[in-house]
């Protein structure tokens, strides 16, 4: 069995046209982060990121826990409650709103005619933390949140989103990464999903701790509940991204942990990262034997990396003389 997995497609609609006429797959992952921007127009993305900006802003300061939304609708409905800068700012706020859901779901729609047209094997989507809960959109088939397939005797089990606000985005249209530490007890929603379904195949989007989760200057930033339940069970393939900058490929015990890096370019505090990365993943059975690590950039696509994962140590194959990566740097210790 092959799978393709691609991963922070960041609006990249092109691309995954390309990949769909020109790659051949028993299955095709669509990762998290598949929209980058709920409008077309700049103007429109730095007003709204503006407006919801200001009301966390405030609500900060009222020490309120609510959602803009929902501070919003309060004050639209209760106008005496609230200083006529509010209420403007509230319908300013709750009209942008629409219009970007409205935007967004244009965009996912335009994405299933994709696949509905180019595809030749199954497609399955994963909401990142830039996306809506795609259960609202024409994807909604198609969506793995919490939910589980099973596809030649492999169980593949999807957990999506990541616990980190996203600016631009509707607030209340998104998936909730249902993890935090409250008196010293730390809750895990995934954990507790991924223990009882014991997938084959574990799918997230925000990365567990340790695996492909170092931020630049920050750290690791991964799900802790995640990792927990990683140390005690060993699916044959965990899949992630979200961490753009922490790219490899790694096996612990029988498990293979890959993260390509993002599909779609970006723009990021780490500069412009252009993207094109996706994997190639090779199943003997239920045992993961090969990963290529591929790139489509220019409109061409390029086998960058191939790993054989059969064995307890990855082992590299072959390395495209083109590339910049470093095997060494790909292909983590185990």
């Amino acid at each position: 069995m092959k799978l393709i997995y691609l991963t922070d497609i960041h609006d990249g609609l092109h691309g995954l046209k390309k990949i769909l006429q020109e790659t051949e797959a028993d299955l095709y992952f669509f990762s998290g982060d598949i929209i980058y921007k709920a409008f077309f127009s700049y103007d429109r993305i730095i007003d709204f990121c503006g407006v919801q900006e200001e009301l966390y802003y405030l609500l900060n300061e009222r020490k309120d826990d609510s959602t803009p939304f929902d501070f919003t609708t309060l004050a639209i409905r209760f106008p005496e409650k609230y200083s006529q800068a509010v209420v403007e700012k509230s319908h300013k706020y709750r009209d942008l709103y629409k219009l970007a859901a409205k935007t967004m779901k244009e965009k996912y729609e335009i994405i299933e005619k994709l696949i509905q047209k180019y595809a030749k094997s199954p497609v399955y989507c994963l909401p990142g933390n830039y996306d809506l809960d795609l259960q609202y959109t024409e994807l909604y088939e198609r969506d793995m949140h919490r939910k589980n397939i099973e596809f030649q005797n492999l169980k593949i089990s999807g957990y999506g989103g990541a616990p980190i606000w996203t600016s631009g985005i509707p607030e209340k249209l998104t998936v909730v990464f249902h993890e935090y530490t409250k008196n010293g007890q730390n809750y895990s929603e995934p954990e507790d999903f991924f223990r009882e379904e014991l997938p084959d195949i574990c799918w997230i989007h925000n990365p567990a701790y340790g695996y492909f989760d170092k931020i630049p200057g920050v750290g690791n930033c991964g799900s802790q509940g995640i990792r927990r339940f990683l140390d005690d069970e060993n699916p044959s393939l965990v899949l992630s991204g979200h961490v753009h900058e922490d790219q490899g490929i790694k096996k612990t015990r029988d498990t293979v942990f890959i993260n390509p890096s993002n599909f779609g370019a970006v723009d990021s505090v780490y500069g412009f990262q252009e993207g094109g990365f996706y994997s190639e993943v090779f199943f003997a059975g239920k045992k993961v034997v090969q990963s290529n690590l591929c790139q489509l950039k220019e409109g061409e696509i390029t086998r960058l990396i191939e790993v054989d994962c059969s064995e307890k140590q990855l082992k590299l194959i072959r390395q495209n003389s083109n590339t910049s990566i470093s095997p060494e740097d790909y292909i983590r210790g185990n």
